[in-house]
């Protein structure tokens, strides 16, 4: 064998390690033809999240709860498949895991062929190989590149769990603000379409002459405020609906129905007294937010432990082969110690972010503690409003507003009077809505607080 042929053939072996993935082009007529089939596609749980996520409360919501668009879970499953950001997170992880699998692998194997003369067949061919002894053993830095993926496995998971708790509570508060929403536009259209009847009265009364023209241009300016208010709570439902779509990932005309649907408040498990309900360590396990602030910290944890082993020495180990009558055969060994600069800076440094982690964990749970006091203080504001002096008020102005529409019509109440009536009618008809629409809002927040522990839809309480 010359020995140009045989490093020739050396350097052909190693192209069999080359990798050549297949490119995949970015269609996007296969993208709207996708997102068409959302509108009828079946969707589960056990498809979306469950594989992912064993042992989560998010997977918890039986099929019955997610049936039909009155129920909490319905939109809950359509973001957990679709959701962008719950889709995105799920590819986070999987790319984590498959990183995972190449992590701690032992280090290049080294060969080297040493010619001093590719003419010609005499003289020594030297053929040198090493292989990482300590990796191939998985210590040292393999064992903490291995701890630190698995670690950054468990980070994307829990990432994903945060992604479809979110997705949820983004998905609920828009069915709020959807329904209350559509609430208001029924109320201020049905209020808008009386004042457009009696002005047409109005303007008969003022062809004859009855009524003066500042009278029945503060009439026709009270009408004008209404109808904007009407206009503005359309633009509500609209916006709430899109909203609604972009969170769950559908198309609104395919797969959201016209009407807001009819789901029933939010509800919350749990006392009214704050931060007892953070006493409870199964309580804070099961809170995606302090779950991901607790795999930051494991990640960064395995950072130190990743700096520490660069401290460590590398060994490698291998076969010699001499070509020559006879051949001789020998071995290879290779030792490498790190310079301590190398090493003792990136100590520190994962240290330190290890350290804040640490920190951003006691951040996050008194954030939660704070949000929860919050919260509660103003679930029970908004109730006492709602059921007291708003829906009380919203009365009164409703029947005054009957009273002067009916004295208008026998001529006993003044053009100015009704005016008077629709003015203060228009700014009022909805705060009972209102304060209906924050206190589900703030039982959201109550609920995003506490975690999935304090929903009936992950707990199977009745809904």
């Amino acid at each position: 064998m010359t020995r140009p042929y045989s490093v020739g053939l050396l350097a052909a072996l190693t192209t069999f390690a080359c990798a050549t993935p297949e490119r995949v082009p970015l269609d996007a007529e296969a993208a709207r033809h996708a997102l068409m089939e959302r509108a009828t596609q079946e969707v589960s749980l056990e498809q979306s999240l469950a594989a992912d996520l064993p042992g989560s409360l998010l997977v918890t919501p039986t099929p019955a709860a997610c049936a039909t668009p009155d129920q909490h879970g319905y939109c809950y499953l359509r973001a957990a498949a679709w959701s962008p950001e719950v889709r995105a997170q799920r590819r986070a992880l999987g790319a984590a895991q498959m990183a995972s699998k190449s992590a701690g692998a032992p280090g290049a194997i080294a060969v080297q062929v040493i010619d001093p003369d590719l003419q010609g067949d005499e003289g020594v061919l030297n053929a040198l190989a090493a292989f990482d002894l300590v990796g191939l053993l998985g210590l040292g830095p393999s064992a903490a590149e291995q701890g630190l993926a698995q670690a950054q496995v468990e980070a994307a998971r829990a990432g994903l769990e945060d992604a479809a708790w979110r997705a949820w509570l983004e998905s609920e508060r828009a069915l709020v603000v959807w329904r209350a929403a559509a609430r208001r536009r029924e109320r201020l259209t049905q209020f808008s379409e009386q004042a457009g009847t009696d002005m047409r009265r109005a303007l008969l009364l003022d062809e004859a002459g009855r009524v003066g023209a500042s009278t029945l241009d503060s009439a026709t300016g009270a009408t004008g405020e209404l109808e904007r208010r009407a206009s503005l709570a359309t633009d509500g439902v609209t916006r709430a609906r899109a909203r609604l779509a972009a969170v769950v990932g559908v198309d609104p005309e395919a797969a959201l129905p016209q009407g807001a649907p009819q789901t029933t408040p939010p509800v919350f498990l749990g006392g009214d007294e704050p931060e007892l309900w953070f006493m409870s360590h199964e309580h804070l396990e099961a809170h995606p937010r302090l779950r991901m602030a607790r795999r930051a910290f494991e990640v960064r944890e395995q950072e130190v432990r990743q700096a520490a082993a660069r401290a460590w020495p590398g060994v490698s180990l291998g076969p010699r082969l001499g070509f020559v009558d006879p051949t001789e055969l020998g071995g290879v060994l290779r030792i490498t110690v790190p310079f301590p600069s190398s090493w003792r800076g990136l100590l520190a440094a994962a240290t330190e972010r290890r350290d804040g982690a640490i920190e951003a964990y006691e951040d996050e749970l008194h954030l939660l503690q704070t949000s929860e006091r919050d919260a509660l203080s103003r679930v029970t504001e908004a109730t006492a409003r709602a059921r007291g002096a708003s829906q009380e008020v919203v009365r009164s102005l409703v029947e005054e507003w009957e009273a002067a529409r009916a004295g208008f019509q026998v001529q006993r109440t003044p053009l100015k009077e009704w005016t008077g009536s629709l003015r203060r009618l228009s700014m009022r008809a909805t705060w009972d809505i209102d304060d209906d629409e924050r206190r589900d809002l703030a039982a959201l927040d109550l609920v995003a607080s506490r975690g999935p522990m304090a929903s009936p839809l992950f707990m199977g309480a009745s809904q």
